[in-house]
């Protein structure tokens, strides 16, 4: 039987200097591909076949992660369908004689795929061994319900390729994606890419900050097409809303197979930063208006919903 218990992965993390930024604090983009590869682990050992990360969700920071902290990473599979696997990622840390805080926590889907990225049958499913495990195994079926009704346009969304300037403060990214990019024969790992759109974004909010940043969240983020090895990423960055201290990023990213010149909307992310002091304390940021349609369409979808602008 296979319970959620039974498919524990624990990994620890001591932090560097190189992984931390100029606040001293562990850059957010080494969170996510720490928690994207535990996730990972934990669905492989049942699929022994590669995996694609499909979404990531409910990504919060909650504690600081600081320079010589022990982070711990436990992630456990709470539901297997036809072809992908709910995983939940929690972590913790711990500076030296401290207890341990929970700082960070999220949600995964990961798809069976064969070498081409297609997906394929797992043939296995979780068996709930108590009332606890139900719980968690009737919740990340909502879950999996959920994320399948927001991609139920993935086939339009995947040829969405436009990218509209947001105006006064926007950021235009071009990568080469390389073998070392790649995880799985030539299928880029998810968790390289979040550490990139986490450095993309921050860089976006640091113009305009001018000061330190921090990630404070990542919005739900689901993956339309596998991106592969020669591809030519564009990742299109932009300001969408701020607040007094707080801040939207959005980046949409778009791979170019240049060889067929073919274009593939692949995700779009939002992430929220926060401008923080010496002593790692929000501090207020200078005051933006938008002035052009997009980026006035966008603002007020935060300002009246207080929530991620859709794709623009």
């Amino acid at each position: 039987m296979i319970s959620i218990a039974s498919t524990l992965i624990e990994m620890l993390h001591h932090i560097f200097p190189q992984q931390a930024n100029p606040a001293g604090t562990l850059y957010g983009g080494w969170m996510m591909n720490w928690i994207v590869t535990a996730g990972n682990l934990a669905a492989l050992r049942l699929t022994k076949r590669p995996l694609l990360l499909a979404s990531i969700e409910d990504l919060f920071f909650l504690q600081p992660v600081r320079i010589g902290d022990v982070v711990t990473v436990r992630a456990v599979v709470e539901h297997i369908g036809n072809t992908s696997l709910e995983v939940e990622a929690v972590v913790f840390c711990r500076a030296f004689s401290d207890e341990d805080k929970l700082c960070t926590r999220a949600r995964m889907s990961f798809v069976s795929v064969d070498a081409q990225g297609k997906p394929v049958p797992i043939g296995q499913q979780i068996e709930p061994s108590d009332d606890k495990e139900m719980k968690l195994y009737q919740y990340a079926r909502e879950i999996r319900e959920g994320r399948m009704a927001r991609i139920a346009q993935r086939k339009q969304r995947v040829h969405d390729t436009n990218l509209e300037d947001a105006g006064q403060l926007s950021l235009r990214v071009h990568r080469l994606v390389f073998p070392e990019d790649a995880l799985y024969g030539t299928l880029m790992y998810g968790g390289k890419l979040l550490l990139i759109l986490d450095e993309i974004m921050a860089i976006m909010a640091m113009k305009f900050a001018k000061g330190t940043i921090v990630t404070a969240s990542l919005d739900a983020l689901d993956f339309y097409h596998p991106i592969y090895v020669g591809n030519v990423l564009t990742l299109a960055t932009s300001l969408n809303y701020v607040g007094r201290s707080s801040m939207e990023i959005g980046v949409k990213v778009l791979a170019e197979n240049p060889i067929s010149n073919t274009v593939h909307h692949t995700c779009t992310a939002y992430s929220t930063c926060v401008k923080v002091d010496t002593t790692g304390s929000p501090c207020p940021l200078t005051s933006f208006v938008p002035v052009t349609d997009v980026g006035k369409r966008r603002w007020l979808r935060l300002s009246g919903e207080n929530s991620a602008a859709c794709c623009d």
